[in-house]
């Protein structure tokens, strides 16, 4: 605990120094107009996102020194925090009552489960996280994974580059414990990035927006006797509502966190930023933009298309004749951050043959499905279009607000999310990247801009009941609040009753896997640069790859008929496949069970128990 809430801390000293910094320096000395309180806390998110990605691109000069070595990051830390010390000033903000308020109950419906339950950290995708971010820790220039020879890096390292900053940050503290500071960061964030939004309507709306994109779930306790949070999406039966990956994104802030809820905070601050930039022009804010937009993609790389056409919207409908400069700003950033990744990989794709489609793509549910598990935020959505709408129809220069901006980007949404109703079910995607055309990637941006508008109806309907009763109007919203956030807080009791019964893959609290158990102390003796057999146990490979970043000498996964370890690139899986079936790889290391015959020259490095097995680990 003490390790999560240090790097809570330096995130957000960090992240304010650098990313107000940067603000100010875009606006030549103070923050741009229209960019107060909420925003420059968004922004500080990025801030500190950025940070991690100049850590990166200097890792990656340096041959791997600057994860690799332990004092680096904190001196960069530190010299960030010494740079950017004149940002540390108090701002005007909301009510901080109401800011304590949202803290409390976001923090009881989706960080005390894992609190209680000891982790949020999941099997699917984080032990590949996991796996990479170990790697750039032991000194590898990029996280490639756990193929020996074969391997060759092709996801975004943006998300590694993260847990590696907060892991040097804080010595002693571990990938996992960064994994729950990114979720603490993506609980708080998300809310925030939707009152952004938001404000961009109604300046007063962010505090009802926010209260919605994090309270308000489906009303999927109403269809059965007996609601229960769903896990598996394959099995919910009749509705989205009540399940983990959700069309109705609220769900997607309970454990674990994932790069793309952190990339669609970036989207909305990118937003934010380009409609600053190009209402009066200022190349400076661009650039910042820009550089947003780019750590969008080296999260996730579907998101970038979204933000790219946010940018792009926002310069069509609100830009002014100055613009084409700050156009070229926002893009050339961005071009040349995401250029960090895209290059090499691009270049590796031609090389090799192109991708091998080895995505696992989630569940995709009819479109009236998928909307009834909004709940009341899809009336609340609709309500806050028509009146956006109106305010523009109402207003001399409407076509031309930041109202007619999020209207065009939710216009988009709509259009992009036609376009994956249509592929539903098509495998291979665009360019071998199935994720392009799911509509996974499409629901967490429609329900920020739902949530955002939502907001807006909220403040409406609060007016109008005011003007006869403030304390009916407050009970009022209060009560659509209530009755939205009651599968949520049923999600979160059975969250916490699964995460502490190691169910549905939240393992990451077990015996197996805590500190001074046979697994971490034999990861200490492993690093990316060897190469490890485990005899009569994919599963203990799997977590010595999770924990270490070493190289699999052999490995099977049940699910797939070759490339187990899922080399990304075609030439080189058929490479690898060819290998093993010469003989595979010869290891460094060797684990086998205790009980096993210990060949001569081999020395024991470590015992214990894995899985209720007695092992041993020899070099």
């Amino acid at each position: 605990m003490a390790g999560l809430l240090t790097q809570l801390l330096l995130t957000g000293a960090i992240g304010w120094a650098v990313g107000d910094g940067l603000l100010r320096r875009a606006g030549r000395g103070s923050v741009p107009g229209g960019l107060a309180g909420p925003e420059r806390a968004l922004n500080a998110v990025g801030g500190f996102v950025l940070f991690s990605v100049a850590c990166m691109v200097a890792h990656i000069v340096t041959g791997g020194a600057v994860f690799g070595l332990p004092g680096v990051v904190p001196a960069l830390g530190a010299a960030a925090l010494w740079a950017g010390r004149g940002s540390f000033r108090p701002i005007s903000a909301p009510r901080w009552s109401l800011v304590g308020v949202a803290a409390v109950a976001l923090l009881c419906l989706f960080v005390l489960p894992v609190i209680i339950g000891g982790s949020g950290v999941r099997s699917g995708d984080p032990p590949w996280h996991l796996g990479w971010a170990e790697q750039l820790l032991g000194g590898e220039p990029v996280p490639v994974g756990p193929a020996p020879e074969f391997a060759r890096n092709a996801y975004p390292w943006g998300w590694h580059a993260l847990l590696a900053t907060l892991v040097r940050l804080v010595p002693g503290s571990t990938p996992l414990v960064a994994h729950e500071t990114l979720h603490v960061v993506v609980v708080a964030a998300v809310p925030l990035a939707v009152a952004c939004l938001a404000r961009r309507i109604d300046r007063r709306a962010g505090a009802p927006a926010a209260a919605v994109a994090g309270l308000v779930g489906g009303l999927g306790w109403l269809l059965t006797d007996h609601p229960e949070l769903v896990t598996s999406p394959s099995e919910a039966i009749g509705s989205a509502d009540l399940v983990v990956t959700s069309p109705n994104a609220l769900y997607s802030l309970l454990p674990p966190a994932l790069p793309r809820e952190l990339a669609l905070v970036l989207v909305a601050l990118a937003g934010v930023l380009a409609l600053s930039a190009v209402k009066v022009p200022s190349r400076g804010t661009a650039a910042l933009c820009g550089a947003v937009m780019g750590a969008v993609g080296l999260l996730s790389a579907p998101l970038l298309v979204t933000s790219a056409v946010w940018a792009t919207l926002a310069a069509t409908l609100i830009g002014r004749k100055r613009s084409a400069g700050v156009c070229l700003a926002m893009g050339g950033t961005a071009a040349i951050v995401f250029g960090l990744w895209a290059g090499p990989v691009a270049a590796a794709y031609l090389r090799f043959g192109g991708f091998v489609d080895i995505s696992v793509l989630g569940m995709e549910w009819p479109l009236t499905t998928a909307l009834a598990s909004w709940g009341l935020l899809l009336p609340l959505a609709a309500a806050g279009v028509a009146l956006a709408a109106l305010r523009i129809l109402r207003s001399a220069d409407g076509g031309r607000s930041e109202a007619a901006v999020l209207l065009g980007w939710t216009a988009s949404t709509a259009a992009w999310l036609g376009v994956t109703v249509l592929a539903r079910g098509a495998r291979g995607g665009l360019a071998g990247n199935g994720t392009l055309l799911h509509q996974g990637r499409v629901w967490p941006v429609a329900h920020l801009l739902g949530a955002a508008f939502a907001g807006v109806a909220l403040l409406a309907l609060y007016r109008v009941i005011s003007r006869r009763s403030q304390a009916l109007a407050a009970a009022g919203c209060g009560l659509v609040l209530g009755l939205g956030a009651v599968s949520p807080a049923l999600a979160s009791l059975q969250m916490t009753e699964i995460i502490r019964g190691a169910g549905a893959g939240w393992v990451y609290a077990s015996p197996d896997l805590a500190a001074g158990s046979f697994l971490r102390r034999a990861a200490a003796h492993l690093g990316p640069d060897d190469i490890v057999t485990v005899r009569g146990s994919d599963g203990l490979a799997w977590a010595l790859w999770q924990f270490s970043g070493v190289r699999l000498a052999d490995y099977d996964d049940p699910t797939l008929e070759g490339n187990d370890l899922r080399v990304r690139f075609s030439e080189l899986a058929r490479a690898w496949d060819r290998r093993m079936a010469a003989g595979g790889f010869r290891p460094d290391y060797v684990v086998l069970p205790a009980d096993e015959p210990i060949g001569d020259g081999r020395r024991i490095l470590e015992e214990g128990t894995f899985g209720g097995r007695p092992w041993v680990l020899m070099s």
